[in-house]
């Protein structure tokens, strides 16, 4: 791994683990490889309070995770998308692991898409 900024998120992950008392729970899983990714999260009027995941996958997977969670934590969730867009557009990334990278930022989509499934969040 040849970006320093992904190499800190995979050996020194940010939020690993299960938030207490979650309201949502997102589980994604790559089309193309084993990777797989459970995200916990609380949320208060669209922000997000907490966020935390468990990975299995490779090493980009696991920082992809990290630097996803790290980046929406603490904010409104269509603010913290557009900040993961705008700062996975900065990161240069091997073609082949970009997939491994935006599963995370699939998982926060989807999360959006529950809220406004479920009248949450416009």
């Amino acid at each position: 791994m040849k970006n320093d900024i992904l190499k800190n998120h995979f050996l020194h992950p940010y939020n690993v683990g299960i938030v207490e008392n979650y309201d949502h729970k997102i589980i994604v899983k790559s089309d193309q490889c084993n990777d797989v990714i459970t995200f916990t999260v609380t949320i208060t009027h669209n922000t997000i309070d907490d966020i935390k995941f468990e990975a299995y996958g490779c090493g980009y997977a696991i920082a992809g995770a990290s630097l996803v969670s790290d980046a929406v934590k603490g904010k409104d969730i269509d603010l913290g998308i557009r900040d993961v867009e705008e700062m996975l557009n900065t990161i240069t990334i091997p073609d082949s692991n970009l997939r491994c990278i935006h599963l995370s930022l699939k998982a926060i989509k989807q999360l959006k898409d529950n809220l406004i499934a479920h009248g949450h969040t416009s």
